[in-house]
């Protein structure tokens, strides 16, 4: 896989009835207002979305619909987030990349570049609640006890009071220590939600924060804004 001219990358859109930044973008993208031949979806594109979750699944239709459209005319490649995971049975045609196949490593013009959500390389008991987390079976079950959609909606209305947009401190320290935890030349993820960029690390800005998305053009990454 190598990143093509002019791929967009999506993070962090947060997708939830108040936070409908994503729905135009894509919509740009498939009326050719902004033109590519491959996205990169970064993780938490959705507010929350699991494949074993009907109500999410449900609500999130219109969006999902749009995605597996879009998936016809370009490549799309889908990497998991903390909000949204076992998705290949929701997107069929997406190249889907699960926590545990992060980073996804790229060979682009002899330069090493490493792509993720941004939740790897963390303490042991996020990695054991995680695991947990993300059990189709366990999924399934809560499914199962999510009778008239209590728990989903719960869940749905926790995530639209959480404030998910601030600076962190200390960030340039975070990225000196975080570059570490990789081989590569170049790291770009998602998660953090500050919009970073330097020659060996980018930090994709959320969509959902600040409007943002990156281009990849003429072998450079910018951030535009929708």
């Amino acid at each position: 896989m190598i990143i093509q001219n002019n791929a967009i990358f999506i993070a962090d859109s947060h997708f939830n009835q108040e936070r409908t930044d994503l729905y135009e973008l894509l919509i740009d993208i498939q009326k050719e207002n902004i033109k590519t031949t491959q996205l990169f979806l970064m993780g938490d594109i959705f507010d929350f979305l699991s494949g074993e979750i009907e109500y999410f699944k449900t609500i999130n239709y219109q969006i999902i619909n749009l995605i597996n459209d879009l998936s016809n005319q370009i490549e799309i490649i889908y990497l998991e987030g903390n909000h949204d995971f076992n998705l290949k049975q929701i997107f069929p045609k997406i190249d889907i990349f699960s926590r545990e196949q992060q980073p996804l490593k790229i060979m682009d013009k002899h330069k090493k570049i490493s792509l993720a959500h941004g939740d790897i390389f963390t303490p042991v008991g996020y990695d054991i609640f995680s695991l947990i987390l993300r059990n189709h079976y366990v999924q399934k079950f809560i499914d199962f006890i999510d009778n008239n959609n209590w728990i989903s909606k719960r869940v749905e209305q926790k995530l639209l009071e959480k404030n998910i947009c601030h600076k962190q401190k200390n960030f340039i320290q975070f990225v000196e220590n975080r570059i570490k935890d990789y081989d590569t030349d170049l790291i770009i993820e998602g998660h953090f939600h500050q919009g970073y960029q330097d020659e060996k690390y980018i930090n994709i800005p959320s969509l959902a924060c600040t409007r943002e998305y990156m281009v990849y053009q003429n072998n450079q990454f910018s951030f535009n804004i929708l």
